[in-house]
């Protein structure tokens, strides 16, 4: 207990002793000794006043004093001539302090002290007292049973104030936690805002009903909306973005990444807008197994769209400039061929040299209306609605091989089914099995495989022809490029223009002398029928130059 808190108790102590004399036979007079014991009993108490907390707490101090209380007390007991009186009471005052002061440890020793100096009090006063003497029986036990009923009570006290005490320490301890988690929070919460709203591109988090939750201001910027009307909007109500809501309903539903995907939506007038984006749905810890919403990336595309466009059309330009120049080189031959052979049938009367010369005027037209014909395949512009049916690889190929003239045909078991143009993927297949044909000397052998995966039908052609150059390969795709004698350059450009127009993609293979191998990859969604690899060899008896 606090050195204040025991000296105001104490003080009492000391009041009541000053009342005990004052109410005695003598009373409180100088220079009777109640007077001087009152007046020694209160400085003492000045005296400890000043004394330091680190020797008032010390446990054997703390007895002494209540020693010197008991005696002093009894002493003045004793000159009050209060024995018979109930003057004995003030030892229950020091029993009590000394309890709250020391617990049991203190208020024990203090009641036996107390107990036997004054039994011998009473002794003095009284020699043939008996011990069953209702003043001995009652007030010398009581003494105990208030040292033990003010000790119980006091541990009981000062435990439940330590529990106090600590609970007051834990609440300080755990508003500080929270108040530091809190500001943690915000801080983390800011330095995360910060990072969204630094990335260049647009972010935005729906939850799963839609509503939007986080929007940066790349993503206001592009959408032409201010954040305060984005924000808690269901992105449903927005004019212009349904498909990339439908984008992260599919991300949200199926609990997959979307990683690059491409939609177009419109702005607040109405303007068209390519974005590039990626989804990734946001789990909910609260709920295993769903998913609270998604956040989506996304790219404005518009100035890379625009650039690609100039790059076509600064690619186009480079090919009409090529082309020009092969034009007037590849027309010219033909068209010297056949004014020569003109005029030499306008010089004759003989019709065996006539038709000579008519069917070297037909060749010479036969070729040049072949490159014209390349040239408009090559230049056609894609129809916005293409006319797509049902083509049956199979079926096309075996007529294809027929076609040519390869002998030795294998069947291709399964029926690979698509939809595309039928005249631009019969083109693709006339051109590749051509070419192979073209490679192959009398010994050599056609395979054609299918196969498929999750997201494409592959068509492979392989042969075992002459193969392509090294430096070659990288060039056989470019328009104009060729290695043949009377070739256009433009069959395989135009093979792979038709496959990019069906969302496919083309791959080719080839080792000088050993054989190449063209895989055509066309979109498994357009494909009806799953095929397994199956096999087909044909023979053939041409060199291949591309």
């Amino acid at each position: 207990m606090k050195k204040k808190t025991i000296l105001f108790l104490r003080f009492i102590l000391i009041l009541s002793t000053v009342l005990v004399i004052t109410y005695s036979r003598k009373g409180l007079v100088f220079p009777e000794p109640g007077y001087t014991l009152a007046l020694f009993y209160l400085i003492s108490n000045l005296v400890i006043y000043f004394l330091s907390d680190e020797i008032f707490h010390k446990p054997l101090f703390s007895f002494f004093i209540f020693l010197f209380d008991i005696i002093t007390i009894s002493l003045v007991i004793y000159f009050a001539q209060g024995m018979s009186t109930d003057f004995y009471l003030i030892y229950f005052l020091v029993i009590f302090i000394a309890s709250v002061s020391q617990d049991i440890k203190g208020s024990l020793p203090t009641a036996i002290v107390a107990s036997l100096i004054y039994g011998w009090l009473i002794y003095q006063a009284n020699p043939e007292i008996s011990i069953l003497s209702p003043v001995i029986l009652l007030r010398i036990p009581f003494l105990f049973i208030v040292s033990l009923i003010s000790s119980f009570w006091s541990a009981h006290t000062r435990r439940e104030l330590k529990k106090k005490k600590e609970l007051e320490a834990f609440n300080r301890a755990l508003k500080k936690e929270v108040d530091r988690i809190a500001a943690n929070e915000i801080t983390l919460r800011r330095y995360t805002e910060k990072i969204i709203d630094s990335v260049p591109s647009g972010v935005i988090a729906v939850s799963s009903d839609g509503t939007i939750t986080t929007v940066n201001p790349e993503a206001t910027r592009v959408l032409g909306i201010n954040k305060q009307e984005l924000l808690d909007t269901d992105i449903k109500t927005i004019k212009g973005l349904n498909a990339l809501w439908t984008k992260m309903e599919q991300s949200i539903a199926s609990n997959s990444t979307l990683k690059r995907g491409e939609v177009v939506i419109r702005d607040t007038t109405g303007n068209k807008i390519p974005i590039g984006l990626s989804i990734s749905p946001v789990g909910n810890s609260d709920m295993e197994g769903k998913f609270s919403g998604c956040v989506t990336i996304f790219k404005d595309l518009s100035d890379i769209k625009a650039l690609q466009e100039r790059l076509k059309q600064a690619e186009k330009l480079s090919y009409l400039g090529k082309m020009a120049s092969w034009v007037a080189h590849e027309i010219r031959n033909p068209l010297a061929a056949i004014d020569g052979f003109a005029q030499l049938i306008v010089a004759t009367d003989k019709k065996e040299k006539i038709a000579l010369y008519g069917a070297e005027i037909f060749k010479g037209s036969e070729r040049i209306n072949n490159i014209i014909e390349d040239i408009l395949a090559f230049a056609k512009t894609k129809r916005k609605e293409p006319k797509l049916v049902d083509i049956d690889l199979k079926s096309m190929i075996d007529h294809i091989i027929v076609d040519i003239n390869i002998k030795n045909t294998t069947k291709v078991e399964g029926t690979p089914v698509i939809k595309g143009e039928l005249e631009s993927i019969r083109r693709v297949f006339v051109n590749l099995i051509n070419n192979s044909a073209e490679a192959m000397d009398k010994n050599g052998h056609l395979e054609i495989l299918f196969s498929s995966n999750k997201k494409w039908l592959i068509i492979e052609i392989s042969d075992n022809g002459c193969g392509i150059a090294k430096e070659q390969l990288q060039n056989v795709l470019t328009p104009f490029y060729t290695t043949k004698e009377r070739g256009t350059g433009l069959g395989l450009a135009i093979v792979q223009k038709i496959i990019e127009e069906h969302n496919g993609k083309i791959d080719i293979k080839s080792k000088q002398g050993i054989g190449t191998s063209v895989r055509v990859f066309l979109p498994k969604k357009l494909n009806r029928n799953s095929t397994k690899n199956k096999g087909a060899r044909r023979g053939g008896n041409k060199q291949k130059r591309i």
